[in-house]
């Protein structure tokens, strides 16, 4: 008889440190300060939108890689959602927050925002709120939202990562659908003041896709615990 391989187990804490600490915040390579992994990939990303759009070269290599660090954020947050559930969605929102703190970087929380937003607007988006399914719908996730608000509220989690968590609920099938990642590629467009062509806003898309299954791809190896 074959035993079925078990899942490593992880805990939230440490997975997310790790995560971030290697994917999203890594440190310099030695002897090139200011330069990192990331850096290279995101200016590997810019030159490809250039190609694509050459507009796209007024904004500044340092601007990109700093504002997809932020999307980077929300984009963990929504692949965690999504494959871990939201029994933990609070506790991860809260931890970020918290990282975030430590590393005296609450600027990147502030800047997530936007982005949250984007991604709460998504899950409802080609909705018609005059028609009776419209409405339905809606109403429905309006009132999931606020149900788990309010519980992770009572649990004594921050209101400000309940929320955060919170507007990431119902956004499988837009995510599935390309409405999400393409409300966060207008929303990062919108805050690098850049307007671009299609092909351009596909291959931002492209990249913001190919970091949410980067992650939920490390998300699927382990069973994660409070």
């Amino acid at each position: 008889m074959k035993f079925f391989n078990r899942k490593p187990k992880a805990h939230l804490d440490e997975f997310c440190r790790n995560f971030y600490d290697d994917q999203i915040l890594p440190p310099s390579i030695k002897g090139l300060e200011g330069l990192n992994v990331d850096s290279i990939y995101f200016d590997t990303v810019r030159q490809s939108v250039i190609e694509a759009d050459s507009s796209f070269v007024s904004v500044e290599p340092q601007l990109f890689a700093a504002e997809m660090t932020v999307l980077r954020f929300e984009v963990f947050g929504i692949a965690w959602l999504h494959e871990v559930g939201d029994k933990l969605a609070a506790a991860q929102s809260e931890f970020t927050k918290r990282y975030l703190e430590e590393h005296r970087k609450l600027d990147i929380w502030e800047s997530i925002e936007p982005y949250n937003q984007a991604v709460a607007r998504s899950s409802t988006l080609g909705l018609k709120p005059d028609t009776a399914s419209g409405r339905g719908h809606i109403a429905f996730v309006d009132s999931m939202r606020m149900q788990m608000f309010g519980k992770w509220n009572e649990q004594g989690f921050d209101p400000e990562c309940v929320a955060r968590a919170a507007n990431r609920l119902a956004t499988e099938e837009a995510w599935k659908k390309s409405l999400t990642p393409g409300y966060l590629m207008l929303t990062l467009c919108d805050r690098l003041s850049c307007d671009l062509n299609e092909e351009g806003q596909f291959r931002l898309v492209a990249t913001i896709v190919g970091l949410y299954n980067g992650a939920r791809g490390l998300l699927k190896e382990v069973k994660i615990e409070s």
